[in-house]
């Protein structure tokens, strides 16, 4: 009976125009059933987007109609039964158009819903990374149900405005804009401005941020203005950091952001991007602080990995700090909490000096050893609410401090989580020790230190 009903149903489908009996003096029919409102039929579609797939979950919100009911097809042929309430999902692989149709059936009439959605960000390229990172998906997206305004203030390098990027679209669908002929280089020449109905924030908490925006060419000089800020308010942000942007899918996250009380806004800038390129901005999603985000939307390794040989321990009996001022006399070690290599955190203490080694955590692991025959592989991540200029990496050798598998220095930019990920490292024989140092990052300032991994590289 199932397959006579899906072959049925199909062959009433392919009939030109959908005819319906015409309305009697009732609701009643020759064949029975009322006429189905189109507005009767409805679709919610939430998304999960991972590297290299997306998972599109589809609900049938339709209305309950005496003698009506409800099928889908996901592929094009087969028809299912789909009642009010269930819920089915599709999960795409390459990128292209998706597409599902929900019908509506009574005795004598028939409606159809068509949904599509174009595909358009999972990394299909041949040798792409497969730690391609898409934005936070952990916690409640504040942003999902917004429909703000899009305005634009676009200046040639006299400041005088005028110029139209031509936006269209959302920020959820996507919004889109060209870069004019005479824009300025000048920063704040090239604005975008997504505000007003936005979520209100409170300065009691702390939120994560991300955006991708795809571009057409590299931009030039110090990159896209990313300032997520109260509205009405332009002294008022989380960040207003610059980003460097390259031809393609650019993803800008922010973690562990101070909250303030009000509407959120985001004003964006692209002085510097060359005449005619094409942007795209997606995926702006805003959350309260979830931890999961921050180990999450990095190129970083898994922690959680069973290949980590740092996984759950604890530091050794010699961790210790060595703070000095810029005159190389000690002072007052930082306050931290945690003692293992899943995470720390630091508050860099009064009088802390500029220069290297001025802010040194020594950080033993007693029951992890090398091995000079082999190779390993390292990442950490690091999130802090203020610069941290030229942090120093120095995975060493416990007992000798010239010999380590690096003792490169690193930028990391406030609240924008960054992943130290290194490969191939030559080892050596002896215990391992991970040697950290924050000279030159300003007092008060708070880091975290997650995710700490080494493994033999494969």
């Amino acid at each position: 009976m199932k397959k006579l009903l899906y072959s049925t149903m199909i062959a009433c489908l392919a009939l030109a125009g959908f005819d319906s009996c015409k309305p009697q003096d009732s609701d009643d029919h020759s064949l029975g059933g009322s006429v189905i409102p189109q507005e009767a039929l409805s679709l919610s579609v939430s998304q999960v987007d991972e590297p290299k797939q997306t998972t599109f979950t589809l609900t049938n919100n339709s209305q309950q109609l005496d003698g009506v009911t409800y099928y889908i097809s996901t592929n094009g042929t087969k028809v299912t039964a789909f009642p009010i309430g269930a819920s089915t999902e599709i999960t795409v692989k390459a990128n292209g158009p998706v597409a599902a149709t929900l019908y509506a059936f009574s005795g004598c009439d028939q409606k159809m819903f068509v949904w599509t959605k174009d595909v358009d960000w999972i990394n299909t390229e041949v040798g792409g990374d497969d730690k391609q990172w898409l934005g936070y998906t952990e916690g409640t997206d504040l942003l999902a149900d917004w429909k703000p305004d899009n305005n634009s203030w676009f200046s040639p390098s006299d400041w005088s405005g005028g110029l139209n990027p031509g936006i269209d679209g959302d920020i959820h669908s996507g919004l889109s804009f060209t870069i004019p002929e005479g824009t300025g280089s000048d920063q704040w020449q090239a604005q975008i401005h997504i505000e007003h109905n936005g979520p209100k924030l409170s300065a009691g908490k702390t939120y994560d941020f991300s955006i991708a925006i795809e571009s057409s060419a590299d931009m030039e000089g110090d990159g896209v203005t990313v300032k997520p800020q109260l509205e009405g308010d332009d002294n008022t942000f989380f960040s207003d950091a610059r980003h460097k942007i390259t031809r393609g899918i650019n993803v800008i996250s922010l973690a562990d952001c101070a909250g303030f009380d009000g509407v959120f806004k985001l004003a964006l800038d692209f002085a510097g991007a060359p005449v005619g390129t094409e942007i795209t901005i997606k995926r702006v999603f805003l959350t309260e602080h979830n931890a999961a985000n921050v180990t999450g939307d990095t190129w970083a390794f898994d922690y959680s990995s069973d290949n980590n040989i740092l996984k759950d321990q604890p530091f050794g009996s010699d961790f210790r700090f060595w703070f000095a001022d810029g005159g190389w006399s000690q002072v007052a070690d930082p306050d931290y909490e945690g003692d293992t290599s899943a995470e720390l955190t630091l508050t860099m203490p009064e009088g802390i000096g500029p220069d290297q080694w001025q802010g040194q955590v020594h950080i033993p692991f007693d029951n992890v050893k090398l091995s000079a025959g082999k190779t390993y592989d390292l990442s950490l991540v690091v999130v802090a609410n203020g610069d941290v200029p030229g942090m120093t990496v120095k995975a060493q050798n416990d007992a000798d401090d010239n010999v380590f598998l690096t003792a490169d220095r690193h930028d990391v930019s406030a609240n924008v989580p960054t992943a130290i990920t290194l490969v191939d490292l030559p080892g050596f024989d002896g215990k391992f020790r991970m040697c950290l140092d924050f000279g030159g990052t300003a007092a008060g300032t708070t880091v975290k230190i997650l995710g700490m991994y080494v493994a033999e590289h494969k």
